[in-house]
């Protein structure tokens, strides 16, 4: 049976990538319940098993017995909505912190998706964040963004819909051309269909991306260093 692994992944790979505790909401679970589920401490009955294969439109034979990940069809995603996010879990099911080391920089604008890739990448918990959001970690290099220092390493919270993004927010923003940049983002998405990126070291002028250029775009959540800011 793979309803246990199906479950967490038809959950992150909706349309909007559901939280446990949204789609919990969505189908009237409490969250712990939905987590049990998902870790295979415990199984559905059968009448919530319906409900679950209802609401992701499919056969509660294909939720029980396929492995959906490599399905062919996925009915459940809508490809105008979806923000596919390659991630790695635990032992307990829960979403790693996945660390992308300099020497694996270069490559993540082609690699972000990669299966593979992902799973090679360090991977660590950190109690203190919210089991509800995605992070993941990249180090900072340049000078185009002080107080940071170069060496650092700045955490990124996964950003869904781009279109909500406040102007001024501090984001990794990973284009095809530049890879993995931090900036201060302008947001004229609806208008002009761009982002316009920002450093904070003035010897640095503003540029547009255009929205065709953007794989992934991450919140600044905080960041580590070894020296005290200056």
């Amino acid at each position: 049976m793979n309803f246990n692994q199906n479950l967490g992944y038809l959950r992150t790979q909706y349309e909007s990538r559901l939280s446990q505790q949204k789609l919990a909401d969505a189908l009237g679970f409490k969250k712990s319940t939905l987590a049990a589920w998902e870790s295979g401490r415990a199984n559905p009955s059968f009448e919530d098993m319906l409900k679950i294969a209802d609401y992701f439109k499919i056969s509660t034979d294909d939720l029980l017995t396929l492995d959906l990940s490599a399905a062919q069809e996925k009915p459940w995603i809508k490809e105008d909505n979806l923000r596919v996010l390659v991630t790695s879990v635990n032992s307990h099911n829960q979403e790693n912190i996945e660390y992308v080391p300099v020497r694996a920089m270069g490559g993540y604008a082609r690699g972000y998706g990669d299966v593979d890739y992902i799973g090679e990448l360090p991977a660590f918990q950190l109690p203190f964040l919210s089991q509800e959001k995605k992070y993941r970690a990249f180090p900072y290099e340049g000078d185009s963004m002080p107080p940071l220092r170069e060496g650092c390493t700045v955490m990124g919270e996964f950003v869904e819909n781009w279109h909500e993004i406040k102007s001024g927010t501090i984001c990794l923003v990973v284009t095809q051309n530049e890879g993995v940049v931090l900036k201060k983002i302008f947001n004229y998405l609806e208008e002009k269909g761009i982002l316009v990126l920002k450093s904070t070291n003035e010897r640095y002028s503003p540029y547009p991306v255009m929205l065709s250029d953007i794989q992934e775009i991450w919140a600044f959540a905080g960041y580590f260093d070894t020296e005290f800011p200056r």
